[in-house]
């Protein structure tokens, strides 16, 4: 089935592969780095810039794309993340050591994969067929999922005494992805020729304008919002209050910080979704979909509520299977409820507007940071199962708004 597929599929699900991989070594933990450059306040405040020039980077780009094409864009943004990472490794070096030109570099960065994701999704749905895009899409997020496992494992144990090191790393996973976009991927969607296109912000947003007069469809986005904004607790919070009162634990011969202890806990996240996602996949079709779907958010935010709590090795070991196995029950029941959301003439701008406004929820999760010095763990514990029971509460609403030829959808 992977022979099967076009060479620019491969080509792309391999670039990704490298790609992840070399982000996972140094950004979930960078929330670490500022915080430690300046504060907490700060850091908040910093991630907040950082996630919504993203967001509008990944609109504009998904707009540009159908204009210069896509081989363009991703060529544009790959040199734009080797500038970065190496302006990185600059900022870094023993002899000096500047916290604001990572920062810029990171925003640009940010930029950088904002105009390559709406590009690299384009091109694989332009080169694949209704037979083969399922297959696609799963070997793509396996690929994802594990890449993200082995970065972050490796960036864990090495990020806090040998940072410049892994900027190097990615200074060359970024220039392998560059010269692999160069030379092996094709064009598939070709530059507008002798068409005056306006590339204004008003022209982009003007399509999303459809999708907000669906009622129905804004309040499950707003439930999804807030059910990211606890998944990206992780790399926001959580990241933080580890490295500041994880106690320094030796588990099997190895000793755990604060760092270590993050990279292990998503390291189980990431197995657990990689080896369970088809058994619970399995065991959830037939059974009753909102069930399954409020059954699977409490877990995944108590899991997470508890992460922002607790600072003992067990427990956060525990809270990692609950909230893994509680992903695994929510997000294919809400997946499957998307569509009955959607008209079949107008689903490319809804999915268009539905993946980029997940950046929402990483700036709730960022502006909590802001607060944390007041709220404190327990604070943003309570937080985070509030927004867990708001997600349910307007999603479970924007389901009781669909049709009833439409409510008994199987997963």
């Amino acid at each position: 089935m992977w022979k099967n597929l076009h060479p620019n599929i491969r080509k792309r699900i391999q670039i990704e592969f490298l790609s992840r991989l070399g982000s996972s070594l140094i950004f979930p933990f960078m929330s670490i780095y500022l915080f430690h450059a300046y504060n907490a306040q700060i850091t908040g405040v910093l991630m907040m810039i950082n996630i919504i020039i993203s967001f509008l980077a990944g609109i504009y780009g998904g707009y540009l794309t159908d204009v210069f094409g896509r081989r363009r864009l991703l060529l544009f943004g790959e040199f734009i993340k080797l500038l970065a990472s190496i302006n990185i490794v600059c900022a870094n070096l023993p002899v000096y050591h500047f916290p604001w030109l990572t920062f810029v570099m990171m925003f640009l960065g940010n930029i950088a994969s904002g105009l390559i994701s709406p590009a690299s999704e384009a091109m694989l749905i332009d080169v694949s067929t209704e037979k083969t895009r399922a297959f696609m899409y799963a070997i793509n997020y396996w690929a994802n999922n594990l890449a993200l496992m082995i970065g972050m494992i490796i960036g864990g144990w090495l990020f806090e005494r040998h940072f410049l090191l892994l900027t190097t790393i990615l200074v060359i996973i970024n220039i392998s992805s560059l010269l692999l976009t160069k030379y092996l991927i094709t064009e598939t969607h070709e530059q507008m020729v002798n068409i005056k296109c306006h590339v204004g912000f008003q022209s982009v947003f003007h399509s999303y304008q459809i999708v907000l007069c669906n009622v129905r469809f804004v309040i499950f986005t707003l439930g999804g919002i807030l059910l990211l904004s606890v998944e990206f607790q992780r790399t926001n919070f959580i990241a933080i209050h580890l490295a500041q009162s994880f106690i320094h634990t030796k588990w099997l011969g190895i000793s755990f910080d604060g760092v270590k202890m993050l990279s292990l806990l998503t390291s189980i996240n990431t197995a657990i979704i990689v080896l369970f996602t088809a058994p619970i996949s399995r065991w959830i079709t037939n059974r009753n979909t909102k069930k399954i779907f409020v059954m699977g958010t409490t877990l995944f935010t108590l899991g997470y509520a508890l992460q922002a709590y607790v600072n003992t090795l067990p427990l956060l070991i525990f809270s990692s299977f609950i909230l893994s196995f509680g992903e695994l029950m929510y997000v294919p029941t809400r997946q499957s409820k998307l569509a009955d959301l959607m008209p079949e003439n107008k689903r490319g701008a809804y999915l268009a507007f539905n993946g980029s406004i997940f950046q929402l929820g990483k700036v709730i999760a960022s502006s909590m940071l802001i607060g944390a010095p007041f709220l404190g763990s327990f604070g943003i514990a309570t937080a985070i199962i509030f927004l867990g029971l708001g997600a349910i509460i307007l999603t479970l609403w924007a389901l009781r708004l669909i049709p009833d030829n439409q409510s008994n959808m199987q997963v």
